[in-house]
């Protein structure tokens, strides 16, 4: 039945060595999947206003693909562009083109979680002139750093494809993927590949729905109900073509939206997940809480006024465990949609950023009771499209031998 269904397969004549050599390719290409929400730069964000700016927007043009760190962009807005021109473009309708005649700029991806003995495939396409060198680091903090694999390749004129085998040694925990090169080049579809990898599917492209491992599902779409919900401050919801899908919940400073979490959590496994966009900058040094359970024993996501992104479980007034993304907001500016994903077990803890796994912690220690109030905010932002389930929808397989907390973005303690 297979063999006739499967066009590979649907052949007569086709011998069992040749049958079973195609099933092991099926096999390996199903299983794969790339760990990249953003791998051809298609969704992009305002870049830190910089002395080039001189107090103006950045063009459209010099606004950063999400989930990449661009070195030294964050401080200088030269050197790149991501133009939105689908002729320029390998596929879609960006890329991104760099112009560094000196060769100190690169483009970066991390933290990976090595799993596993096998090994990482990472591909791209690209063109220019000169060469082009993918590596691979472990960085133990900012400034000390194992070279794991490089490459270098000769660009040409017109796109091709590229390819580098990684295999980290058994004792690295996370590794750091730099692209970067010397002269007139750009990139387009990146990928980064591994057989243990699952797609998530994140950032959903469309409106969530609710399922049979649905607790609680908010889309936002009617005025809220004075019978289940607590309001308080400034609350209000949007136009309909103001939300992320749809219409979206409006908190100001002060805005507050409450109901009981009686039902809609299980303390030992689940996934919240939600879009926000927070209406002032990450370094606006205030604590943000996007969902949570306040007081003793509980939860929340939140950004904290160092700019660390946050998704803890607490008791007593204490933390028990934590998915810790230091520093992460330091760049974030206002008015910008973002997916975040939290998601539980006794195993793994993990929090997901635009669909990047951006911190994690191994056998975190879960609450043995959490209170009744369900609270959303406070904080000035948007929010929309919010669903709590009793399963763990995401998962990115992480090392659980190693550090507890990984703590993935900049001063970290350890490996990271």
């Amino acid at each position: 039945t297979f063999r006739n269904q499967h066009p590979l397969l649907a052949k007569e004549g086709v011998p069992m060595g040749r049958l079973l050599s195609l099933l092991l390719l099926l096999a390996t290409t199903v299983s794969a999947a790339d760990l990249l929400p953003n791998g051809s730069f298609e969704s992009v964000e305002p870049p830190l206003p910089t002395a080039a700016l001189k107090g103006q927007p950045a063009p459209a043009d010099k606004w950063v693909p999400r989930t990449w760190w661009l070195i030294p962009a964050a401080w200088d807005v030269a050197g790149y562009s991501l133009p939105d021109d689908p002729a320029k473009a390998h596929t879609g309708r960006r890329c991104l083109a760099i112009d560094d005649p000196g060769g100190g700029f690169s483009v970066r991806y991390g933290p990976i979680p090595h799993f596993d003995d096998r090994p990482w495939t990472v591909r791209f396409w690209a063109k220019g002139n000169g060469r082009l060198s993918a590596a691979a680091f472990e960085f133990f903090h900012p400034w000390t750093w194992n070279h794991l694999q490089d490459a270098s390749f000769a660009l040409t004129d017109q796109w091709q494809p590229y390819e580098l085998s990684v295999a980290p040694p058994p004792e690295c925990i996370t590794w750091h993927l730099c692209l970067s090169g010397a002269g007139r080049y750009w990139l387009d579809d990146v990928s980064v590949e591994h057989p243990g990898l699952v797609a998530l599917g994140l950032p959903p492209d469309h409106a969530v729905t609710p399922d049979e491992h649905t607790l609680l599902h908010l889309p936002f779409e009617e005025p809220l109900d004075e019978y289940r919900f607590f309001v308080t401050g400034q609350v209000s919801l949007s136009a309909e073509t103001e939300g992320r899908f749809g219409r979206a919940l409006v908190l100001g400073p002060d805005g507050y939206v409450a109901r009981s979490a009686s039902g809609h959590l299980r303390r030992k496994v689940g996934t919240i997940e939600c879009w926000a966009k927070l209406l002032s900058p990450g370094r606006d040094g205030q604590h943000q809480w996007l969902v949570q359970i306040p007081g003793p024993d509980g939860f929340s996501l939140r950004k904290d006024l160092f700019t660390h992104v946050i998704f803890s479980f607490g008791s007593d007034f204490r933390m028990l465990s934590a998915a810790w993304a230091e520093g992460y907001a330091y760049a974030w500016q206002p008015g910008v949609w973002r997916h975040y994903a939290v998601c539980w077990d006794t195993d793994l803890l993990e929090l997901f950023i635009d669909g990047k796994l951006a911190a994690w912690e191994v056998h975190p220690a879960l609450p043995a009771a959490v209170g009744d109030e369900l609270g959303l905010g406070p904080a000035s932002m948007v929010f929309d499209d919010l669903r709590i389930s009793d399963v763990v929808r995401y998962r990115v397989p992480v090392r659980t031998d190693g550090p507890r907390r990984n703590e993935s973005f900049a001063g970290g303690k350890g490996r990271y």
